[in-house]
């Protein structure tokens, strides 16, 4: 027998259990429990301590011509803070794309040829390096005399990160694990804000004072302090020790990851408009090497 459940109520993901004959010695039903096979999405956010990992509100700049530091080697954009996705500082980032569908890398043209950048996989070969963090190019041998040199790329403009539905689904938001290196400084807050609209959340004030579809916030929950981390999480576990080896696949300072385990899955409705922002109050990041968060959730048609 197959019975599904709720969980905790209607909001919770289904509950898989089978139900055998088998008994134990007093006679008790034996009951195994199994994980839902229902869809599932998980978000992972970008590094709070990397402005080069700041891809959601960032800008796309088209073929920008580069200054040239005057060795024909190195050249330079006007904006600093390049979105990096060649390096494995987001996970998944072959699959981000902005939201008309460009590639977050850069590319790099010499008088109208697209050039290739070291595959970092080889650490040389290629036509050129990027220092994302200052907007510089550096090419392997020198450019003719005169060369265009062009790039198109997008740049970090502020920290949000954002969480939200598909179209006509359900996020159920189980689980939330946040990761901090061993050398992580906190030198911001970081807000959750979850918004809604306003015919859903406050009705009373459309159309009146706000128009139909405003978006409205919510729920706000601020994290100043490490402390705050700490008093929030349900858990947490033994710190991860540098794994992976010196090179840039590696991990190179340990990391404390916190657990957030939800009793009770926190669901935002695509038709009610509702998604949850993620930003530093200031957009200063943090110091040190990696502060991140993952979300795991359930995904349900409406």
């Amino acid at each position: 027998m197959t019975i599904i459940t709720g969980g905790q109520d209607n909001f919770d993901p289904p509950i898989r259990m089978e139900i055998t004959n088998k008994t134990t010695g007093d006679n008790r039903i034996r009951v195994a429990v199994e994980k839902s096979d229902a869809e599932g999405i998980d978000f992972y956010t970008h590094n709070w301590a990397d402005k080069t990992t700041w891809y959601e509100d960032s800008a796309r700049i088209v073929s920008e011509t580069l200054s040239d530091a005057g060795d024909r080697t190195t050249y330079s954009c006007v904006n600093q803070n390049i979105i990096d996705m060649y390096h494995g500082k987001t996970t998944q980032e072959d699959d981000i794309f902005d939201a008309q569908g460009n590639s977050y890398r850069v590319e790099v043209k010499v008088s109208g040829v697209v050039k290739t950048e070291q595959d970092p996989h080889y650490g040389s070969g290629g036509d050129f390096t990027v220092n994302y963090p200052s907007g510089t190019v550096t090419f392997l041998s020198q450019q003719p005399s005169g060369a265009n040199v062009e790039m198109t790329y997008h740049y970090a403009r502020s920290s949000i990160f954002t969480v939200n539905p598909p179209v006509g689904k359900k996020l159920n938001i189980d689980t939330v694990e946040v990761q901090f290196s061993d050398d992580i400084e906190v030198t911001d807050t970081i807000v959750f804000d979850t918004y809604g609209l306003a015919d859903v959340f406050a009705p009373q004030l459309v159309p009146s004072v706000l128009p139909s579809g405003t978006l409205i916030k919510i729920d706000t929950f601020k994290y100043k302090t490490m402390n705050d981390y700490q008093n929030a999480a349900l858990r947490s576990y033994p710190k991860y020790p540098p794994l992976g080896g010196s090179g840039w696949r590696g991990q190179q300072a340990g990391v404390h990851v916190f657990d957030w385990d939800y009793l009770k899955s926190k669901s935002i409705f695509s038709s009610y408009g509702m998604k949850v922002v993620l930003r530093l109050e200031h957009d200063e990041p943090f110091l040190g090497a990696y502060a991140t968060a993952t979300f795991y959730c359930g995904l349900e048609n409406e």
